[in-house]
């Protein structure tokens, strides 16, 4: 058994006869360090759910067959994160992954775009938002490597996700490209105006960060309540809107807003960050510290805390982005998800989290975190 396992056993074993004793006991696995963590995890993943044979990744330990674009997203995210810290190893899967992402690929589509699944093409069937969170991913390996193929998919990707903004309700990103739903989402337009922000550091700066000042306009205006928090979508036929308040809406909005202030010095932009950021804590549990969704949805408001943490030195909001890290170590610790977009998702978070320990890490951001590179 992995010497870390075995700590934990002996801690919870511990637990049982002595709970005083126990909590104690436990306290230095939730403390690791999360660059050791984020290791364990990840090499778990390869073990158990990459699928050799075609580089991609199992639904879950149950589910074999090759999971969803948005669960692709999230993994290679990962990665591009893991191969900062080891790129011997994660490097080549990395660059794999990419690859075997192409059988999601559609090109034979007027505009092309990443399928929810693998298809042949033409299958019409595309989330903007799937393809939202690749233009972001893309770009962080691009940073990481000065690849122009991470780029150039990151270009053609946002292209795609573009093409989803229409005039109806006043503007604003359909969340399915045959408006499945019938509705506009904040899902579908914050990382949409990131994604706008990461390519306009390389590419078509001015139109780019238009396009996200409009995203993020509308998205303000139509699905933000008045405690800074965000709406989950607005149906277009009636404009009805769906009042329930995900993590992930909100991060992504939180980085919108940084991005436009480093992109155009407005300092609006970074106030409102502030305030958005200020009231997440109505989404930690009291009985954790920890964030109340998912690990597929609270990765990403564990990274906009980060990118804020950046920009602005809070450290009560590091504070939150790392009992996250550690609620979630615990947990992966006791009972890893079945699901392969929860095990990627805690992985996210550990490296990004490791990010922030590591002279490795803090050097790729302060790069990163830069308004242009060109």
């Amino acid at each position: 058994m992995p010497r870390i396992e075995v700590a934990f056993v002996l801690s919870f074993l511990i637990g049982l006869a002595f709970p005083s004793l126990g909590q104690q006991a436990i306290r230095p696995a939730q403390a690791t360090k999360f660059l050791d963590a984020a290791k364990t995890v990840t090499a778990s993943i390869q073990e158990k759910l990459f699928l050799e044979q075609s580089g991609l990744y199992a639904q879950s330990l149950e589910k074999r067959e090759p999971e969803f674009m948005w669960g692709n997203g999230v993994m290679f995210s990962a990665l591009v994160a893991a191969a900062r810290h080891d790129p011997e190893t994660y490097m080549p899967v990395m660059n794999r992954f990419f690859t075997a992402m192409d059988r999601y690929w559609d090109a034979k589509s007027k505009i092309p775009g990443y399928e929810p699944a693998p298809t042949s093409g033409n299958g019409n069937d595309k989330y903007y938002d799937d393809n939202q969170w690749m233009v972001i991913a893309f770009m962080e390996a691009y940073d990481l490597t000065q690849d122009e193929k991470f780029l150039n998919r990151a270009d053609e990707t946002l292209k795609f996700s573009l093409s989803g903004w229409d005039d109806q309700l006043g503007g604003g990103i359909w969340w399915h490209e045959q408006h499945k739903d019938g509705s506009k989402n904040t899902c579908a337009n914050g990382p949409a105006a990131v994604g706008c922000l990461r390519v306009a550091r390389a590419r078509d700066t001015d139109a780019n960060v238009k396009w996200a000042h409009k995203i993020a306009k509308w998205t303000t205006e139509h699905l933000q309540d008045r405690d800074g928090l965000f709406f989950d979508n607005q149906k277009v036929a009636d404009g009805k809107i769906d009042k329930t308040k995900w993590t992930y809406n909100t991060a992504l909005m939180i980085r919108a807003y940084l991005g436009l202030w480093r992109a155009t010095g407005d300092t609006r932009m970074l106030a409102e960050a502030k305030r958005v950021g200020a009231a997440s804590n109505a989404f930690v549990r009291q009985k954790t510290g920890a964030y109340r969704d998912g690990y597929k949805f609270t990765h990403l408001l564990v990274e906009a805390d980060l990118e804020f943490y950046r920009a602005t030195g809070d450290q009560t909001i590091l504070a939150r982005a790392k009992k996250n890290g550690e609620a979630a170590w615990a947990q992966w610790q006791a009972s890893p998800p079945k699901e392969m977009i929860e095990q990627a998702g805690i992985a996210r978070m550990l490296w990004l989290l490791a990010d922030h320990e590591t002279d490795v890490g803090r050097e790729f951001w302060k790069k990163s975190d830069l308004v242009t590179t060109k």
